[in-house]
């Protein structure tokens, strides 16, 4: 028996050569690739566990995602197809693309099916994968997955028109950062939750994340996360921040972010705060002055 163990083992270690499909810089990929990361995960035949096992012991194993069929995963390995549920798969990659006009996204592979809500030309959506003809897509943190038709994506970003403002209180691109800040304006009054969804709900860090996606940033998801993100330029000092500006905060005093925010100018913030349980405007005084680590600026 051990040995037919060790056979099987070494079986599905040959198939676990991953099939990566070449795109142009222009295009969007059709493969995605990926990690089954449980024990308990069997390759089946279709999208069925009434189908046929062609592997077990698969932990570990790099695979292609080609498809979706509901909580399914289409695969590829070595030349063979499977499938695998979505919850045993964890993507190595995902595509950043961009709306090449104003789309909604959906909840399912239907323009019939429910609205997730919808996004302005040249938003930042993270690519898994493909499905029937829609793209498969998510936020940056992955908290939110929908799905777009094909024709409305494209791999390079929109140009739009910007313009330079070096008065108090402006940022550099005062196209995307006035985007993000009228879209922030509108939430006013969403309720704050831990396990958000945008856009019914928020958390901090989720809140500056959608607003500034909204207007074609590309952000990251937590509040340490967004903090350390040295693609944006790193501000200290309140005398230097303009509109636009990611605040981030040390609450409780341990040396790390844990909050963030967006900075309207003159002094005052946007925020989803878990003390007024909504997102609120509040004002940089003197006790947020003295936990504020450094801003970062959207570029």
């Amino acid at each position: 028996m051990k040995k037919r163990n060790a056979v099987q083992k070494w079986i599905c270690a040959i198939l676990a050569v991953v099939l990566l499909v070449a795109c142009a810089p222009a295009a969007l990929a059709t493969s995605y690739s990926a990690k089954i990361n449980s024990s308990a995960c069997k390759v089946y035949k279709s999208a069925s566990t009434s189908s046929k096992v062609l592997c077990s012991d698969v932990k570990d194993l790099s695979v292609s995602i080609t498809g979706y069929s509901g909580d399914w995963a289409k695969i590829e390995y070595k030349g063979y197809t499977g499938y695998v549920k979505c919850e045993y798969l964890t993507l190595r990659s995902r595509l950043t693309a961009y709306t090449a006009k104003s789309t909604p996204v959906y909840k399912r592979t239907s323009s019939s099916s429910s609205k997730l809500g919808t996004l302005g030309t040249g938003s930042t959506v993270y690519v898994v994968g493909m499905d029937d003809g829609y793209y498969r897509i998510q936020n940056r943190s992955g908290s939110v997955t929908g799905y777009i038709k094909s024709g409305y994506l494209t791999a390079t970003k929109p140009k739009t028109s910007s313009s330079s403002d070096s008065s108090s209180g402006s940022s550099g691109s005062t196209t995307g950062v006035d985007r993000a800040i009228s879209v922030a304006k509108s939430l006013l009054g969403r309720p704050y939750a831990i396990s958000d969804n945008p856009p019914s709900s928020f958390n901090c860090s989720s809140f500056v994340e959608y607003c500034l996606e909204k207007a074609g940033y590309s952000v990251k998801g937590s509040a340490a996360a967004q903090a350390a993100d040295s693609s944006f330029a790193k501000i200290t000092g309140t005398s230097s921040l303009k509109k636009g500006d990611i605040l981030c905060f040390d609450t409780d005093e341990d040396g790390t972010c844990d909050h963030t925010a967006l900075y309207l100018g003159s002094g005052s913030f946007i925020e989803a705060s878990q003390n007024a349980g909504k997102v609120q405007t509040n004002s940089l005084s003197s006790w947020y002055k003295s936990h504020l680590l450094w801003a970062r600026r959207p570029a």
